[in-house]
């Protein structure tokens, strides 16, 4: 009897480690599809492809972590649009955990759903409606950064430009470094043009 009972604990051990995983997996993709039914979505207005936006993400994702435990009722508050800050408790504190400044999000928008089990059809409804849907048509969106917590979706769109790239720091100094290698090879090649 107590090897039956040993067996019956560790069957339900694993089944709840393999749900917890599965759960873990299912955010991941449910992600995964909503990018790829948006960039469908877009090939069909002729637009290109939305492209992974790690900051972006990485604010998504915590944004997300900041929503789910508030109700589906009032999932537009939390939306924000060109130049404004999503009503989300403390937006600045999550934009530098994702080293993330200010003013390079000015362009940006921030589009949150809340869907019970973030059903895949309910989560792209929300996002093709009027409200959300005149961003995915602009053009000047071609980054996504998407997160996801329980009935919450939230997509972060970027711009390619410094007003809405969602970068920090760390790229503003890669692109210093790519302008001073620029002039390097600029210089090289005035002094082998002069030399020949």
């Amino acid at each position: 009897m107590a090897f039956f009972t040993l067996r019956f604990s560790l069957f339900f051990l694993v089944l709840l480690v393999v749900q917890g995983k599965a759960s873990c997996d299912y955010d991941a993709t449910a992600e995964k599809y909503l990018l790829e039914d948006l960039n469908l979505y877009r090939m069909s207005l002729n637009l290109p492809n939305f492209t992974e936006n790690s900051n972006a993400a990485c604010l998504a994702n915590n944004i997300a972590s900041q929503l789910k435990s508030e109700t589906c009722k009032n999932a537009f508050h939390y939306s924000s649009t060109l130049g404004t800050k999503p009503n989300v408790t403390e937006y600045d504190k999550l934009m530098d955990g994702c080293d993330i400044k200010e003013n390079h999000t000015l362009q940006g928008v921030i589009l949150p759903v809340c869907v019970p089990r973030l059903d895949p059809f309910l989560v792209l409804s929300n996002y093709t409606t009027p409200q959300y849907a005149k961003y995915l048509k602009d053009s000047n969106y071609i980054g996504i950064g998407i997160g996801s917590e329980d009935n919450w979706m939230v997509i972060v769109l970027s711009t390619n430009t410094s007003t809405g790239n969602f970068s920090g720091v760390a790229s503003l100094i890669a692109n210093v470094s790519m302008g001073k290698s620029l002039v390097v090879l600029f210089l090289g090649f005035l002094v082998v043009s002069a030399v020949s």
